[in-house]
């Protein structure tokens, strides 16, 4: 299980490792990592929602004093460590930075893990919805289209009587892809909200049927979206599995088996730096279609401690006996 856990950190934030560096004498830094410094300071000192729990005389001294090497990669480093550590210090665990080689990576590595759907007899249909991290638009609509074609599949060749959507182990990535497939279980319209810390203010999760942003998508509708719906997660459902998981929370039909998600419901805006490399800053954390908040974790309705995250273990039993109820 920690090898698991490990592993799904890893992938959910593609972060800088958290390294020290010595040297022995101090290189100022160029234009370039000067830019970038004041670009981060000014993003995270205006839209963090952890800002007002920053000391941020305190940084601005600490900057000045950062040593920084020749290497503008490694200085890069040195730079966003400095960042994440004061982020976490202020309480912030879900930010982080992604450099433009990584992303380079993942828009130019296919998809490894594909939405997937199976009937698992006595007229409960299946579907499991891994984390979508793609930076890339076409494999965005490809994912949602993948979901509501599987949904479609299994809807069309049997009589339903309850759904299983799967969300253990969904480390996040995109929540837009997840929700715009999943749609298809649902009637459309607001499905949760961004939740400002400060003011409150509420910004609504829209999702209209077959569509993605401004593109289109498969517009199949289950034949009753009034079916009952069991939504599992472990403790390896972060981020945007986690907001897929409160998108359906409020409705009368549905419950929630598992164990509690990872604990990363903060929303990420995306900042884009002058190098290429990207801020995915908390700023917001998430609501359900009732307005009920979620600022840690997603707990489920039913507690259940099968890890086992099969289609016939403990959780799915447990989900099935409530679909057939």
């Amino acid at each position: 299980m920690e090898k698991n856990r490990i592993k799904y950190l890893l992938f959910l934030f593609f972060m800088y490792p958290l390294c020290t560096y010595s040297q022995q004498d101090k290189y100022s830094p160029g234009k370039e990592i000067i830019k970038l410094k004041n670009e981060v300071f000014s993003i995270i000192k205006s839209s963090s929602m952890y800002r007002d729990s920053v000391d941020w005389h305190g940084v601005t001294q600490e900057l000045k004093a950062l040593k920084f090497t020749e290497n503008d990669s490694t200085s890069k480093r040195i730079l966003y460590d400095f960042f994440t550590k004061k982020l976490r210090e202020a309480g912030d665990k879900h930010s982080f930075f992604i450099s433009k080689n990584s992303i380079s990576k993942i828009v130019g590595t296919p998809v490894s893990l594909n939405p997937e759907a199976d009937y698992l007899g006595e007229g409960i249909g299946w579907i499991k919805v891994p984390e979508c991290l793609t930076f890339d638009a076409k494999k965005d609509i490809s994912f949602a289209n993948r979901i509501r074609s599987e949904i479609k599949r299994i809807d069309s060749a049997h009589n339903i009587l309850g759904w299983i959507v799967d969300l253990r182990h969904n480390g996040g990535g995109n929540m837009w892809p997840m929700l715009a497939g999943l749609n298809a279980l649902s009637e459309d319209g607001t499905v949760g909200y961004f939740v400002d810390p400060k003011s409150k203010k509420q910004q609504p999760w829209i999702i209209q049927n077959g569509k993605l942003f401004s593109s289109t998508i498969i517009s199949y509708k289950i034949k009753n979206t009034k079916t009952k719906i069991a939504v599992l997660i472990d403790s390896l459902t972060g981020s945007s599995g986690e907001m897929t998981a409160i998108s359906f929370m409020g409705l009368p039909n549905v419950k929630v088996f598992g164990q509690p998600s990872a604990g990363y419901t903060t929303v990420n805006n995306k900042y884009a730096f002058s190098d290429g490399s990207q801020l995915l800053l908390a700023e917001r954390f998430a609501a359900d279609r009732t307005g009920k908040t979620y600022k840690v974790k997603v707990i489920p309705d039913v507690n259940v401690n099968d890890l086992s995250n099969t289609k016939s273990d403990g959780v799915v039993l447990t989900a099935k006996k409530w679909l057939l109820e």
